[in-house]
């Protein structure tokens, strides 16, 4: 029974010091709380597709004065000038095509053949 008394005692005299204590502080009060940007109202939309309009007004005017580089060019074929191939006697090569410096393609054989300039031409070398 005194462990009782004592037990109650001592409660009793904790009390007040357990008011004078402060209530822990809410989580948000120890650090800064950084709340995203409001959203902007659905009525808003009408004004996204006035800016919209006028960048797109923008890029036409920019690109009016350069017309000309703004439309892609159409791959050109490489103007090389088809220079004439004979053979060892003299006659000339129909269907030959330039491989490089010194070589010529038969486009009918798929065979390629080293050549040395000749007069206007080239000539096929055995």
């Amino acid at each position: 029974m005194r462990r009782i008394a004592l037990l109650s005692i001592a409660m009793l005299a904790a009390t007040p010091a357990m008011a004078q204590l402060k209530p822990t502080p809410a989580p948000t009060e120890t650090r800064p709380v950084s709340l995203p940007p409001p959203s902007k109202p659905a009525s808003d939309a009408s004004g996204q597709a006035a800016d919209n309009a006028r960048l797109r007004e923008q890029l036409e005017q920019s690109g009016s004065g350069n017309a000309a580089t703004a439309r892609p060019k159409p791959a050109a074929k490489p103007q090389t000038a088809e220079v004439p191939v004979y053979d060892q006697e003299g006659r000339r090569l129909n269907g030959m095509r330039p491989a490089g410096p010194g070589r010529v393609m038969d486009t009918r054989t798929g065979r390629y053949h080293d050549t040395v300039p000749s007069g206007d031409g080239v000539r096929i070398v055995r």
